[in-house]
């Protein structure tokens, strides 16, 4: 697979992975396809990689797998497209485009449909209307919002292409029934209503007689049939439709006959349905509920579960040079995080002791290490990072292993790929960097169980912190499953991450001010829900709505990914945001800090919390299992616990706004951790026994 350059192009790219396609069919296919709603698929799903760059999103679109399951047009369902025509689904298994590509290129031509809805749709009205040889364009758009949609979504077809391929099939006005003279306009609602009336269907369905004598269908449908809510014929339910349609109702009867009546003369051109469906009638309600998200997400996962198809092979000991590996999702330093801080300071650690190192890219189809260097100033990374050798997944060939060589995991994900690493070393498992219980990043779906599953594979944890050890050991998690003793640096290492003190406030600076600032660790995005964001502003929202916190109270937000705007807190108040900062501004804006809030619903200690709590501020925050309220008061005296619960949080909220007065008890009860540096925590007696390296 080849990777775009930095100034590639939509077009260069589409020309690169689209060979069979003409300029005129790249250019269509451009057209209809959305690289906004791609790149918000690719990061919703967790999809790896720098997709800042819209020919980054399209290249990965068009190459990768996992980012060919989604659609990046809102009305192309890519995973139904493959469903009902098979033919496409075996083009792209066997490596060609997504099925987008396919159905510019073809299928609309080929009257194929984009989604199940339009195809259902017509299905339902069963006989199509007539084909035409022109129309008013405008006044079809103007009658049919469904075909406004469509042209605006794939704008290389014309008004006239779009109603014989798709709009005479789901029975699209080409006229307006109500332009019929006042005078006839009842005689116009009948006759319209006569042309789509199904006698035969009408007799069998409500007419007991008949013979000779039985009544006229069509007259007894307008004498007595409306009344009682028969249906005119199979394709449209009259009493699904009043009751679905709560306007039809109560404009029944006045301003129209029956629900009939309104199909006809609006309901179609409102894309109404016609008789119930369950999708549709949900989607009607509830949009995307139906929409079956977990079947691309199943390629997902199994790209996740890698480890069997991993092409890295063995090299001869002669050959071979210690190398330590290391398996990283991404090295992107947008994410970097106190858990990637680690790890590269782990790797700083490894550098400065002489040792080769390398990392794999499990997830980043780019990795960028140019991009990395220029993010990340610190002097010590450059020097430590010049000489280590960067590999993306597909570059897996490249990976030769050594016996003496040591294979470090980032996610427990990657256990299933360390392990086909692992088992060409001497000591035959990867090593994992547990600075989490993953399962918690999951609700309870597939993804959480295979999540929990993956601590079966053998290996050897590296645990950040004591708590997080305490947590697997009680709960019984990966080497702790079993009933035999599990002891430091023989089954497992154990290090406390580093803890930044923060400026220190005195009594005098504090009296000296009337501002007062509460600091969120604000985390709005969906990876980062453990941090309890709406949790955390529901609370903060009553409390203002409840007069808790007067004028000279501030709120600020930290850690965005993005540029949020201000959250109104009511009150007066508002919350702002900030994106993640330089540790010199972070420093900055909590050199007068109040109040901290870092909520953390997970096993994790918590790193920003302590951060808070050096600087004297009051500081909230919740237990969990591994920690509780008296384990954190015995931190510092200055952090209010609280359980994970709305009351609760605003209770030590409440409290923490009553304590900032006592300057002196904060002063006093401000956290004093150890201070240790990374180079201490990952000294070199350190990295040596804990990854076997002095054998």
């Amino acid at each position: 697979m080849s990777i775009s350059p930095p100034d590639a192009t939509l077009e260069s790219v589409a020309t690169a992975h689209l060979a069979a396609h003409s300029p005129e069919q790249i250019d269509a296919f451009l057209r209809c396809t959305s690289i906004e709603l791609l790149r918000q698929s690719f990061r919703a799903a967790g999809i790896a990689g720098s997709f800042d760059d819209d020919a980054a999103v399209l290249e990965a679109y068009l190459t990768r797998d996992e980012c060919k399951a989604f659609s990046g047009n809102a009305l192309f369902d890519e995973a139904w497209y493959r469903v009902r025509y098979p033919d496409i689904a075996a083009s792209v298994r066997s490596g060609g485009p997504p099925g987008l590509a396919h159905f510019v290129r073809y299928g609309l031509g080929e009257s194929r449909w984009p989604n199940e809805s339009m195809e259902l749709a017509a299905k339902l009205r069963r006989h199509p209307g007539p084909a035409v040889a022109a129309l008013d364009a405008e006044r079809y758009l103007r009658l049919n919002a469904g075909a406004r949609a469509f042209l605006e979504a794939f704008p290389v077809l014309t008004a006239l292409e779009h109603y014989n391929r798709y709009g005479r099939m789901q029975h699209f006005a080409l006229e307006v029934p109500s332009d019929v003279p006042a005078l006839d306009a009842r005689r116009a609602i009948v006759t319209l209503m006569e042309s789509e009336f199904d006698p035969v269907y009408y007799r069998r369905t409500y007419l007991a007689n008949t013979g000779p004598n039985a009544p006229d269908p069509f007259r007894h449908y307008l004498t007595i049939g409306i009344e009682r809510e028969y249906s005119p014929n199979a394709w449209f339910s009259e009493d699904w439709y009043r009751a679905y349609y709560a306007d039809v109702r109560a404009a029944i009867p006045g301003e129209v006959l029956c629900g009939f009546h309104h199909y006809l003369v609006r309901g179609r051109a409102e894309q109404r349905m016609p008789r119930f469906d369950l999708a549709a009638a949900l989607e009607g309600r509830l949009p995307g509920v139906t929409a079956p998200v977990l079947v691309p997400r199943t390629e997902h996962l199994r790209n996740r579960l890698f480890g069997n198809g991993v092409r890295a092979f063995r090299l001869p000991a002669e050959e071979a040079r210690r190398t330590i590996w290391f398996l990283l999702p991404t090295l992107n330093p947008d994410i970097a995080f106190g858990g990637y801080r680690a790890a590269y300071e782990l790797i700083c650690a490894l550098r400065a002791a002489a040792y080769d190192v390398a990392i794999y890219c499990t997830e980043d189809a780019a990795p960028n290490k140019g991009y990395f260097l220029w993010r990340e100033r610190s002097p010590k990374l450059h020097a430590a990072f010049e000489e280590v050798t960067v590999l993306a997944r597909q570059q897996d060939d490249q990976v030769g292993i050594g016996p003496r060589d040591r294979i470090i995991v980032y996610t427990v994900w990657d256990l299933h790929c360390g392990a086909a690493f692992a088992r060409w070393t001497d000591f035959g498992r990867p090593f994992l960097l547990a600075q989490e219980y993953e399962p918690v990043f999951f609700d309870n779906s597939s993804s959480k169980v295979l999540c929990r599953e993956a601590y079966s594979v053998p290996h050897y944890p590296i645990i950040n912190s004591a708590p997080l050890r305490d947590y697997f050991r009680e709960n019984r998690i990966g080497i702790f499953a079993g009933d035999g003793p599990c002891d430091e640096f023989e089954h497992y290492g154990i290090f406390e991450h580093r803890i930044n003190q923060l400026p220190r406030q005195t009594i005098e600076s504090m009296r000296a001010r009337r501002q007062k600032t509460l600091a969120l660790y604000a985390r709005p995005e969906v990876h980062a829900s453990r941090n309890l964001f709406e949790l955390t502003l529901l609370a903060l929202r009553n409390l203002c709505a409840a007069g808790a916190f007067g004028d000279e109270w501030s709120f600020i937000g930290l850690g965005a990914l993005s540029d949020v705007p201000p959250v109104d807190l009511g009150g007066g108040h508002r919350l702002i945001l900030r994106q993640r900062t330089t540790e010199e501004e972070y420093r900055e804006l909590l050199e007068s800090l109040d109040i901290g809030i870092s909520m953390m619903y997970a096993p994790h200690p918590g790193v920003v919390a302590l951060e808070f709590a050096t600087t004297g501020a009051l500081v909230v925050t919740n237990v969990y299992e591994n920690r509780s309220a008296g384990d954190l008061r015995r931190l510092s005296a200055n952090i209010v616990p609280c359980e994970a619960s709305l009351r609760d949080l605003e209770r030590a909220i409440v409290a923490a706004v009553e304590l900032t007065g006592d300057h002196a008890a904060r002063e006093r009860n401000a956290y004093r951790p150890v201070l240790r540096t990374w180079d201490e925590i990952f000294s070199r007696d350190f990295v040596e026994r804990t990854l076997r390296l002095d054998a």
